[in-house]
């Protein structure tokens, strides 16, 4: 399952570098991060979350097979994100996201993991308009609405694992 998980992602740096070819550009090249950092923060989410959880359980497995299902459709969306297909990128994108930070606060191992998740739940909820008004507007905003949540995405998300206030707070069993 983890094999055909990945692979999801494959067709997504497939997208995207057709994506970079088709616009060979300083800006296509920005476009191309942007939605990078999108697929990619998708799948190592869900890639950590289902170690954490432990992929045996079937909670966790149904989790990824749906992350699957919607990570296709986001995936396809890739070539036209940034003209008319920007809905079909975002919605899978943010389900995704609240549906696994929500498996996660609710069938986590452990109190401080659920604990965490729930608090990973509140920057979503702020972070998720910055990718909805990216989709509301024309082409060319989107690229800054999108690179602004992308880049604050990468700062800060992670920085409260486990009651503690770094990236080494993973390597302890929360």
């Amino acid at each position: 399952m983890e094999l055909f998980y990945d692979l999801v992602f494959v067709f997504a740096v497939s997208q995207l570098s057709h994506h970079l070819l088709e616009h060979l550009t300083w800006r296509g090249a920005a476009e191309t991060v942007v939605l990078l950092a999108g697929v990619f923060g998708t799948w190592a989410y869900t890639s950590l979350v289902a170690t954490l959880l432990d992929i045996e359980r079937d909670i966790t497995r149904w989790m990824v097979l749906i992350v699957m299902g919607l990570g296709l459709y986001m995936n396809a969306a890739i070539p036209g994100a940034f003209e008319d297909r920007a809905w079909a990128f975002v919605v899978p994108l943010l389900v995704t996201l609240f549906f696994v930070a929500g498996v996660t606060a609710a069938a986590g191992r452990t109190e401080a993991l659920r604990e965490h998740f729930r608090r990973t739940l509140v920057w979503m909820v702020v972070a998720a308009p910055l990718w909805i008004v990216g989709a509301c507007v024309e082409s060319e905003s989107r690229l800054w609405w999108w690179a602004t949540v992308s880049w604050a995405s990468t700062r800060t998300t992670w920085w409260s694992g486990c009651g503690c206030s770094s990236s080494s707070c993973w390597a302890r069993p929360c």
